[in-house]
């Protein structure tokens, strides 16, 4: 789906205690923000990560509990980081798995803001419907969609002109948890020659409903096989939404990236992780199949669902319990590395 764009942009800037400065922007008469992280190393970076949160989640809850500190990735790998923050409001009752929590967030895959597919619906008859996006009024989300209806490729897309603008970069990475691994597929589908390589955690789309790029782009897909949120392989998840496995995925695209060659081994230095390796593909890319054989539906390192539902100080506006510090020992290396070592 293409997009045509008309913005009137209004950027402020404040720099927070966290070494994280927020970008308050004014995108499409919606007020939107995101924070950016430039790591304090000597040589010059030419790389950007953007890391995109999860559904309920934020831009602040994925840098400090979801991935468990990614600013210390950003120093390590020398590249600079940004946190969009997706389109929220609150609701006050319960819903989901969600007993106590009032504030809803999410990013428009093109997928979770749809019902209807060519072979029918993307949630059973009796599925719990979750709360819906003021910006879904008037379109054909339909009774099973959850998330925002919102155009939230083009606000990544101009996230990244406008740190364009700023930095010189040769090299631009997504990487996204859930819902948001859901938009960083989502958006390379849309723009697969402006990315070195994305990275989607367990966030595989709504069955039926999954794009396909127009060209290749180095692609990894990890699930955790004991997610019954969005399930890697069983397709319906446990309140009866139902999502593409990644295996068809990955198979599907190698054929569309005409890679020659597979190989298939065991990563169990912390849990066991089956890793599926597509190469001699076109244009050199690679695709990467990532299962935890011993986890759910948690980042690598970060064994909690919750992990990234609160808030720091740099985004107090948002009425959110406060973040703690999740310190990642392993997950976000065994990702990284595999994403730079792509090209």
């Amino acid at each position: 789906m293409k997009f045509i764009l008309t913005f009137f942009l209004v950027i402020s800037i404040n720099i927070v205690s966290e070494a994280m400065t927020r970008v308050d922007v004014n995108f499409e008469g919606e007020s939107r923000h995101y924070l950016i992280y430039k790591p304090n190393a000597d040589i010059k970076t030419t790389s950007l990560v953007i890391g995109i949160h999860g559904y309920t989640g934020t831009a602040s809850g994925f840098e400090k509990e979801t991935t468990g500190g990614f600013n210390l990735s950003a120093d390590k790998y020398n590249f600079i980081a940004v946190y969009p923050q997706g389109t929220y409001f609150y609701e006050n009752k319960p819903f989901g798995r969600f007993l106590n929590n009032t504030y809803v967030s999410s990013w428009n895959d093109l997928t979770g803001s749809k019902t209807m597919t060519p072979d029918g619906e993307t949630c059973a008859e009796d599925a719990p419907l979750y709360p819906q996006f003021s910006n879904c009024e008037g379109t054909d989300a339909g009774r099973c969609a959850w998330a925002s209806c919102g155009n939230d490729i083009g606000f990544i897309k101009k996230i990244i002109d406008d740190v364009k603008e700023k930095y010189n970069l040769n090299k631009i990475y997504l990487v996204g948890m859930s819902n948001g691994g859901m938009m960083a597929h989502a958006f390379a589908c849309e723009y697969p020659d402006l990315l070195s390589g994305v990275i989607n955690v367990v966030g595989a789309p709504a069955l039926g409903l999954g794009c396909e790029p127009s060209n290749p782009f180095n692609y990894i897909i990890y699930g955790g096989l004991k997610d019954d949120i969005v399930p890697p392989i069983d397709i319906i998840s446990w309140d009866k939404y139902y999502y593409t496995p990644i295996n068809d995925i990955t198979d599907r695209w190698s054929e569309l990236f005409e890679c020659k060659q597979k190989k298939s081994s065991i990563y169990n230095e912390f849990d066991e992780i089956k890793e599926s390796v597509y190469f001699d593909c076109k244009n050199g890319v690679k695709i990467v199949n990532l299962l935890n054989m011993n986890q759910g539906h948690t980042w690598p390192g970060v064994n909690n669902s919750s992990a990234g539902n609160c808030r720091s100080s740099s985004q107090s506006d948002i009425n959110f319990s406060e973040c703690k510090q999740i310190v990642n020992k392993w997950g976000n290396d065994f990702l990284l590395e595999r994403l730079f070592h792509h090209n």
